[in-house]
């Protein structure tokens, strides 16, 4: 990449959001985010950053006065590569391109440059310290999220645990003269905050050692049936509680030698949508838990993952209640288990195939029909053992489902109304997600909007009865997967910050803080209340 880059010559980027809004700027792939950051700042030009595009819901909400006094957007996405370059150990993590990774196994720490996916610094790992060393980020996305997005949307997989849990240092490109290392309690002005303070160029995490085999089980559930979850989860509890240790260590958790790193939620249509698009060996195996629904007369599944010494049939019996001989009363008669290697490659294939064919499906307008109009559930909740406080959550959602089942028939014939559970159900976070997708054929735009509009105040509805049942029964709300967009939605529901506990009232009142620091060129897509004072 030259010296000087002129902006105003790159091609526009033909990007959309997961609400598929387009954004109108001029695309830049670099190797050098620090570099183009500096560049385009220097040249007046307002910063986007664009990563592996996994999940980028309101990304591109602003409106066009807000970016008047600059030259226009660049969206700025760092350089990947087929698997990453290593460099020396020692290679200061501002001189760390997007696509290299520097291992120090001395001190159990990998840095990462934005453009690669775990997948591929868990790869490269492997090849240096071991195959049971990685870094402790498990999104469902693994192989596509890029590093520095990851990291600027404070993404979480099953195993409920943000980047600040593993990350050490952040080199963040925000248009000075040099990139800034963010460490300590300051990296959570970067997490979580979608780029609004700056841009990730490369991050230093503690990676760990895991027990050497990997599984999964699938129960199948009903998902009305709040008492026999919430016996589930409260069973499991032990299994969950992993135990971080000192950076290079070896993860242990109250379970022995089984850690469950993720109860994960695959509801039945969102199933049999994924058979209709799947290909083989996924399709076969879907539709064999499909069968295993019908056989128990259940509309959900519970997919349990993690590492054990021991083989897939021990873990379920280690996880077996032996008076009862169920999980925490959960019949296992049509349970399937997986273990390492091929069949984990497949069942991760299946769960992570659900939401992101529910996503794909929110993006693309059919023919004769509009854009769709969609939206999902975020807000993370720590769960104690307590079966009654599981059971406030969890009939919460049920009486979500109910809601938009009845709106579906009520609009049958005008708005198609498309329901799509999946998402955590782990107790040190549940948050399962409610996807709702409306469709609606050309010209039928006011019962869209109609439709909408029923959709978002059953949202809001869910989200004050989760709420309540936090407050009632003391339990941690840690805002959402999506960062800082999930705290403002979570706070617009509630009526405004004032209304929020006082651990989420504090962190949006951080946030604010750091997006107000952040130069304009940033800080221009944040949501309004975060621009602000008032």
């Amino acid at each position: 990449m030259s010296a000087s880059i002129d902006f105003s010559s790159l091609p526009q980027a033909e990007l959309t959001d997961d609400g598929g809004k387009p954004v109108k700027a001029r695309l830049l792939a670099t190797h050098d985010v620090a570099l183009a950051v500096a560049e385009a700042v220097r040249a007046n030009w307002a910063v986007m950053p664009a990563g592996g595009l996994t999940s980028a819901i309101g990304s591109y909400d602003y409106h066009d006065d807000g970016i008047a006094g600059f030259a226009g957007i660049v969206a700025i996405r760092p350089k990947g590569a087929l698997a990453a370059e290593m460099v020396a150990a020692q290679t200061p993590l501002a001189e760390l391109k997007t696509h290299q990774v520097a291992i120090d196994a001395e001190n159990g720490l990998v840095s990462a440059g934005a453009g690669l996916t775990f997948t591929q610094v868990n790869a490269a790992l492997a090849g240096t310290v071991g195959p049971n060393a990685r870094v402790l980020i498990d999104l469902t996305s693994i192989a596509s999220a890029f590093v520095g997005g990851v990291v600027a949307t404070g993404g979480m997989g099953p195993l409920r645990l943000s980047p600040l849990g593993t990350l050490d240092a952040v080199c963040l490109a925000d248009g000075g003269d040099a990139p800034r290392m963010v460490e300590g309690e300051a990296l959570a002005g970067v997490q979580g905050l979608q780029g609004w303070t700056g841009m990730v160029a490369a991050a230093r995490f503690r990676f760990v050692l895991v027990p050497t085999g990997e599984f999964g089980l699938v129960l199948p559930v009903q998902g009305s049936d709040v008492d026999t979850i919430a016996g589930l989860l409260a069973w499991l509890r032990p299994w969950t509680r992993i135990t971080l240790p000192e950076a290079g260590g070896r993860v242990t958790g109250e379970g022995g030698e089984t850690v469950l790193n993720g109860i994960e939620l695959v509801s039945r249509d969102s199933l049999e949508t994924f058979i209709e698009h799947a290909e083989e060996p996924a399709r076969s195996k879907a539709q064999g838990l499909l069968q295993s629904c019908e056989y128990a007369g259940a509309d959900m599944l519970a997919c349990l993952t993690g590492w054990s010494e021991l083989s897939i049939d021990d873990v379920l019996m280690s996880l077996l209640d032996p008076e009862t001989e169920t999980i925490g009363g959960v019949m296992i008669d049509f349970g399937v288990g997986f273990s390492s290697g091929a069949e984990m490659e497949t069942f991760r294939a299946i769960r992570e195939g659900a939401p992101d064919l529910a996503r794909t499906r929110a993006r693309v307008v059919q023919p004769g029909k509009l854009k769709p109009w969609s939206t999902s559930t975020d807000i993370n909740i720590v769960l104690p053992a307590d079966t009654g406080a599981i059971v406030a959550v969890l009939e919460a959602y049920a009486d979500y489902r109910a809601a938009i089942r009845t709106l579906a028939r009520e609009l049958k014939g005008a708005v198609e109304v498309e329901l799509s559970a999946y998402g955590h159900l782990s107790p040190s976070g549940i948050d399962p997600h409610h996807r709702v997708t409306l469709f609606a054929a050309l010209g039928a735009e006011a019962a869209l909007a109609g439709a909408r509009q029923a959709v978002a105040a059953n949202k809001r509805t869910l989200i004050h009865d989760l709420m309540f049942a936090a407050k009632s029964h003391a339990l941690a709300v840690t805002g959402g997967e999506k960062g800082a967009p999930s705290l403002v939605e979570i706070a617009r529901a509630a009526g405004g910050e004032n209304r929020l506990p006082e651990d989420l009232k504090a962190a949006f009142a951080r946030t604010r803080a750091a997006v107000m620091a952040a130069p304009a060129h940033f800080s221009f897509r944040a949501p309004p209340e975060l621009r602000t004072g008032d």
